[in-house]
């Protein structure tokens, strides 16, 4: 029997652990090609080169389970370190033939008959062409869609513009330039320190709202930290226990308003924003809303720069770009050399899974299913009905606790769903609709109350900003986990096979069949066990027999 072919969109880190898990889950009964649009592997982390660029997240933490590293040199890994990480796992885990550079997701077909996707893929030269696959899994990642502004005039600039996640591809020469920042995000707080290093630079950031800032200290890991990490048994888990244990609460004080701590971490948070911030600017930095309507950013040094004679914030708004100017609305008037656009990704609407141009049953496209149903949504943030054979590692209202901690968890679940459709025979397998249904019915019950579904603000946790909460799980990571830690084949419509060119229909039931494997393995293991006793309770006759013999 030949092994179940799996196609995974996307080369970064959630492309990567998947194909990890599935290689350590399925071993040599898996075929697994990855799709990757640029030359190399990494995703983000591959194209964030501007300066200070690293994880918000402490590194021992936002790495892989299923690949720990004992050696990071500071708590909040660079990205080139980052990279570097993430090419070693795919050479440890015998995995670099497996990787197709260069090669963009175009579309995909559902054929039920068959019971496999055809993609469509376009290479950086030469035609498109065609690949089937048995399992198609979106690892595309959140930020795989730049979000740009909606400012008149944003194409009419001439000079060097472009989006903060472009970096690696314009390679900026900041030198002795006027540098206009667009946005004061994550990515916008964590480059502008670097930026206003560079010589002769004189810089503008332009913010449209205030918000909460988490100090960022990035120290290095002492030489007897990696050692104890590496020699003393149980210690390096234990740390990542530590800090996946304060992360969650974290995340439940920050999203919660109810939860312990809610109002606690507000308070310090706007203590530390007056404590750090210059004076002129604390009024527009003070956010108009609660803790937890934004995804909070990592302050590694932006607000001391905010001090800096060669930076300025201008928080009035943009009425309009022109050819050469910022114009504000005020009227006021900048001319930069270059505009960096640090205005984020469209999580929300294309960073929870492919959809455009992706069919399903019937030739229903994804993107156009979500739209009827009011935005994306999905089971377990995993798979979506009508769309067999279709898994996303960071799917509609998956996120809980960390990214990291996720994604670990859904590439883990994902593997062991695709080896369950091996041991049982299952051609093709998609979430239950009334399933379905009823589980998103519940997470928006439970997000309604939370900060994240606040209309203070404008945020990517939801469609457009201001539209259904399609990012966050309203569950922790501990919730997370239980939700997903066994299949609840009962929630899962599971199809036999396909056999002799007939399109298959019949309908298999998985709990029975494991049942049924229960009880013959128990049936088994009470003969083994009955074998035994007879030996033992024989090896006395036996042996006297042998004696009188």
């Amino acid at each position: 029997m030949r092994p179940i072919r799996v196609a995974i969109v996307g080369g970064g880190l959630s492309g990567i652990s998947q194909a990890i898990q599935l290689r350590r889950q399925l071993g040599s009964d898996v075929d697994i090609t990855v799709f990757e649009k640029e030359e190399a592997a990494g995703g983000t982390w591959l194209n964030s080169t501007w300066p200070g660029a690293g994880v918000d997240i402490p590194i021992h933490l936002y790495s892989l389970y299923s690949d720990p590293k004992s050696d990071w040199d500071r708590v909040f890994a660079e990205q080139r370190e980052v990279l570097e990480y993430l090419n070693n796992c795919i050479e440890k885990n015998g995995l670099s033939q497996n990787f197709v550079f260069r090669t963009t997701y175009l579309s995909s077909e559902w054929d039920a008959a068959s019971q496999t996707h055809t993609l469509t893929l376009q290479p950086a030269s030469g035609p498109s062409y065609t690949h089937i696959t048995d399992i198609l899994i979106s690892a595309n990642g959140p930020l795989c869609t730049p979000l740009l502004p909606s400012i008149p005039g944003v194409s009419s600039f001439r000079g060097a513009a472009f989006h903060n996640l472009h970096w690696r591809k314009h390679q900026p020469d900041l030198a002795n330039k006027k540098v206009a920042v667009i946005g004061n995000g994550s990515s916008g707080i964590q480059l502008l320190p670097g930026v206003a290093k560079t010589p002769g630079v004189e810089v503008v950031q332009y913010t449209r709202s205030g918000g909460y800032y988490f100090p960022k200290v990035n120290a290095e890991i002492a030489w007897w930290q990696k050692a104890i990490y590496r020699w003393v048994p149980g210690a390096r888990w234990y740390h990542r226990y530590q800090l996946f244990k304060g992360y969650n609460d974290r995340w439940k004080a920050r999203n919660m308003v109810e939860a312990d701590g809610h109002d606690a971490t507000e308070q310090m948070l706007l203590d530390y924003l007056r404590q750090q911030t210059p004076p002129e600017y604390l009024e527009a930095l003070t956010p108009k809303y609660p803790l937890g309507c934004k995804r909070p950013a990592y302050d590694a040094g932006w607000l001391a720069a905010l001090h800096l004679p060669n930076v300025s914030l201008n928080s009035v708004g943009i009425r309009e770009i022109t050819d050469d100017a910022i114009v504000d609305k005020a009227g006021g008037t900048f001319k930069p050399d270059v505009i960096i656009y640090a205005t984020g990704s469209d999580v929300g609407r294309h960073g929870v899974g492919l959809n455009i141009g992706l069919k399903g049953e019937g030739g229903k496209e994804l993107r156009e299913y979500w739209e009827e149903i009011g935005g994306p949504q999905s089971y377990m943030g995993l798979a979506v009905p009508g769309f067999p054979n279709y898994f996303i590692t960071i799917g509609p209202n998956a996120i809980a606790g960390s990214w990291g901690f996720t994604i670990g968890n859904q590439t883990t679940v994902i593997a062991r769903l695709i080896k369950e459709m091996v041991t049982y025979d299952i051609g093709s397998l998609q979430p239950r609709l009334e399933a379905f249904e009823e589980h998103n019915r519940d997470i928006q019950e439970a997000l309604a109350t939370s900060t994240m579904n606040s209309k203070a603000c404008v945020n990517w946790w939801r469609v457009g900003g201001q539209g259904r909460p399609s990012v966050p799980n309203p569950l922790d990571a501990v919730g997370l986990w239980r939700a997903t830690r066994t299949t609840r084949w009962e929630d899962w419509l599971a199809i036999e096979k396909a056999a002799g060119g007939m399109k298959p229909t019949t309908v298999k039931d998985v709990r029975r069949q494991i049942r049924r494997k229960q009880i013959q393995q128990a049936a088994f293991g009470a003969g083994v066990a009955a074998a035994v006793a007879a030996v033992w309770y024989l090896s006395p006759l036996l042996s006297w027999h042998v004696t009188r013999s």
